[in-house]
């Protein structure tokens, strides 16, 4: 028989095994960064931030921007990963999921440093299958994407928008790995998106993500070998999207809040 995801698991509320934080702990809406290092990046734009647990490389601090409540948790990286980090944040209170990361580029114009906000993900990120038949979508919210590329609006920030590819395998060394998906117009890549859309929609919690390029697999995929190398990660080009990403994020929250959509 099919799970239905609408049952309590039993965990509501309490301590979450991998997460160590608890009802009360977190706010309505938390911002899911792979990336432990980009959590303090994300927190330095809250105020009142309060650190409220660490545990295997997963970080959790709860502030407020402009009154209202935000957390920010780290999931690391994957779908297999993320998706505990998730389900635990659901199982705490969490109604609001939004993800920033890193994409690769898989067309031509998608360069480093664009920021990409997806309406859809190609699922292969190792999880959902789990959770889901291979013809159910991964979708974002529209209640959070439309906020995501308003606030890129208003700030007057060029965005990708279009369908991502959530994979599994960083590596691969084959090229048409690559080039078959970027055929069908598929815009960029990343390792967690779709399993975040999936597990949300099943647990009646909105979810989005906006993605920061790092680097174009579709232009280093074009001849007989790929080439797997990136650039620093470092650099001011990403750096300055990172924030401005964050920036975008937070305001869109606050769109959230004041819509009552959380």
């Amino acid at each position: 028989m099919m799970e239905d995801y609408r049952e309590p698991v039993g965990l509501e509320g309490k301590l979450q095994y991998h997460i160590e934080c608890q009802a009360g702990d977190i706010a309505p809406v938390v911002i899911v960064p792979g990336d432990q290092g980009r959590v303090e990046k994300i927190v330095a734009g809250l105020s009142d931030a309060r650190k409220m647990a660490e545990n295997r490389g997963l970080i959790t601090y709860t502030g407020k921007y402009k009154g209202h409540p935000v957390s920010v948790t780290s999931t690391g990286m994957g779908g297999p990963s993320a998706s505990i980090v998730y389900e635990e944040l659901i199982n705490i209170g969490a109604r609001v999921l939004i993800r920033i990361g890193s994409v690769a580029g898989l067309q031509d114009y998608v360069n480093e440093g664009d920021i990409v906000v997806p309406y859809g993900c190609v699922r292969d990120d190792g999880a959902s299958n789990y959770y889901v038949p291979a013809n159910f979508p991964a979708v974002p919210s529209p209640d959070v994407y439309s906020s995501l590329t308003a606030s890129a609006r208003e700030r007057k920030r060029k965005i990708v928008t279009g369908i991502n590819w959530t994979h599994s395998c960083f590596y691969k060394r084959d090229p048409e790995y690559f080039q078959s998906w970027s055929r069908r117009r598929v815009v960029s890549l990343e390792m967690e998106a779709s399993a975040l859309f999936v597990i949300s929609y099943l647990r009646n919690v909105k979810a989005g993500f906006i993605g920061i390029c790092y680097a174009n697999r579709y232009r280093q995929s074009a001849g007989p070998k790929v080439d797997l190398s990136v650039k620093c990660p470092k650099r001011d080009v990403i750096e300055n999207s990172v924030q401005e990403a964050i920036e975008i994020t937070l305001t869109a929250i606050k769109k959230l809040y004041d819509g009552d959509l959380v």
